[in-house]
């Protein structure tokens, strides 16, 4: 009997703990939520209003899309408004922009203003085209991964109007995960301590 009681409360715990983090989430999470959901809405609104694979002609449902055939057998179809799959996707970019924005206001000096200023007066930004500025080199390379995935993504989605394709993910996926993962290493060796 005392171990039904004690079980009952760890999982009283466990919920007290996903409630805590869902009214309250990290800034580097809310971060992250915030910019799939400005990414996701733009993308439900190309694919609604124009087509995201083929332009007027074709677009995605996200049904058969994310969920690889499980819910819907072709992920692609005629331009027809899908209310379960196009309206469900633009839903969850919503709520991933709200969420995100919550947390953000919540876990940053400033709140939400003080965060989009810090992302477009960014110190990586100035890397771009100097080796000098906080972070050195590293930040460089960091800043510069950054621009070329963001700005390939951008290129090849316009131009070729392939919004989702697999290709271009797995050449813009690498070069974001490097400059994010270089800023970090580069901002972590500025605050490490100066050997004697």
């Amino acid at each position: 009997m005392g171990d039904d009681i004690d079980a009952s409360e760890g999982g009283s715990e466990a919920v007290d703990m996903v409630l805590g983090w869902i009214k309250s989430p990290g800034k580097t999470f809310s971060s992250l939520i915030f910019g799939l959901g400005v990414w996701g809405l733009i993308l439900g609104i190309v694919n609604v209003t124009l087509g995201a694979v083929v332009a007027g002609e074709r677009k995605i449902v996200w049904a058969g899309y994310l969920t690889m055939g499980y819910l819907w057998d072709d992920p692609y179809s005629e331009m027809i408004y899908r209310p379960y799959s196009d309206t469900v996707f633009i839903g969850m970019a919503l709520v991933g922009i709200l969420w995100g924005a919550y947390g953000i206001n919540q876990k940053v000096e400033g709140g939400f203003q003080a965060w989009i200023s810090g992302v477009i007066f960014n110190p990586i930004w100035t890397s771009l085209v100097s080796g000098s500025e906080e972070g050195g080199m590293t930040m460089s390379a960091a800043a510069w991964c950054l621009l070329l995935g963001f700005g390939f993504y951008a290129y090849w989605s316009i131009v070729h109007w392939a919004w989702t394709d697999i290709g271009v993910y797995a050449v813009t996926a690498p070069l974001l995960a490097f400059g994010f993962g270089l800023r970090y290493l580069a901002l972590v060796g500025d605050e490490a301590p100066a050997s004697e």
